[in-house]
């Protein structure tokens, strides 16, 4: 395989790991909860997977290009951490000094990011080599390996995406509330009504239509005692499609979910 055929391939392989990753992961929780109503943002979702694919096509291509895999992967590694690290300096510098604290802060977090990168980079150059070695076949032999290639792919790139789906803890709030909206809206009359959505003003009569729910995890005091340590909550956001918005927070410390008009 000629070197501008292996830095192709390198690219190319990248780039589809990405998008499998950036879709997966952006439709990971959707699958995982397919009777609960979740909001998806379907432009985030597929900027997340274009930034993701053009991220992992760059690292590919670097990945690639010396002939040398140990050199390839330490490179791509490395290149991938110097990005990072300039991403996070130039998000939290807002003037002279701001860029000085972020510099002195984040520096020292570049090795580590090399050493975390080096499974995304050791993965794609393993792809590389694989697809060279296909390619001296000819035949079902041929066929085969880049096959196994392809399912490899796939199989990488969306179990990456998969680990982005949300915890238990999450999962069961969301279930929660949305159960709690349904009996909500299936009652009939104002005492039938679950008592934490009695706190939205006029829910039988303003909760109309259908509706999305987007959680979110938070820390903070547990409201049920003073003084408490910190506890992690659940915060829901619901959304009706008549404009009616409440949150609730959900909690194991709590005895039930508290809701309010957001």
């Amino acid at each position: 395989m000629s070197t501008r055929s292996r830095r192709i391939a390198g690219a190319v392989l990248g780039l589809v790991l990405g998008v499998l990753y950036g879709g997966a992961s952006g439709a990971i929780n959707a699958w995982a909860l397919p009777d609960v109503p979740l909001r998806l943002d379907a432009g985030a979702i597929i900027a997340d997977t274009i930034f993701a694919g053009l991220g992992a096509l760059a690292a590919g291509y670097l990945t690639a290009w010396p002939e040398s895999s140990f050199k390839g992967v330490a490179g791509g590694a490395g290149a991938i951490a110097a990005f990072l690290t300039l991403r996070a300096v130039v998000a939290q510098a807002t003037g002279l000094d701001s860029l000085l604290r972020a510099v002195l802060v984040l520096i020292p977090i570049f090795l580590p990011s090399v050493a975390l990168s080096l499974p995304i980079t050791g993965l794609l150059r393993l792809g590389v080599n694989w697809y060279g070695d296909a390619l001296s076949y000819s035949g079902r032999p041929r066929l085969f390996r880049l096959g196994r290639l392809a399912l490899g792919v796939a199989a990488v790139g969306l179990l990456a995406g998969s680990l982005s789906r949300m915890t238990a803890d999450e999962q069961a709030a969301l279930r929660q509330v949305n159960l709690m909206i349904q009996n909500g809206l299936a009652a009939r009359s104002e005492a039938q009504v679950p008592r934490p959505l009695r706190n939205i003003l006029g829910f039988s009569a303003r909760a109309a239509g259908s509706y999305t729910l987007d959680p979110r995890v938070e820390v903070g005091a547990d409201l049920g005692f003073a003084d408490s340590s910190a506890v992690q909550t659940i915060w829901v956001e619901v959304l009706f499609d008549n404009g009616l918005r409440f949150h609730c927070l959900v909690g194991q410390t709590l005895a039930e979910p508290l809701c309010a008009e957001s």
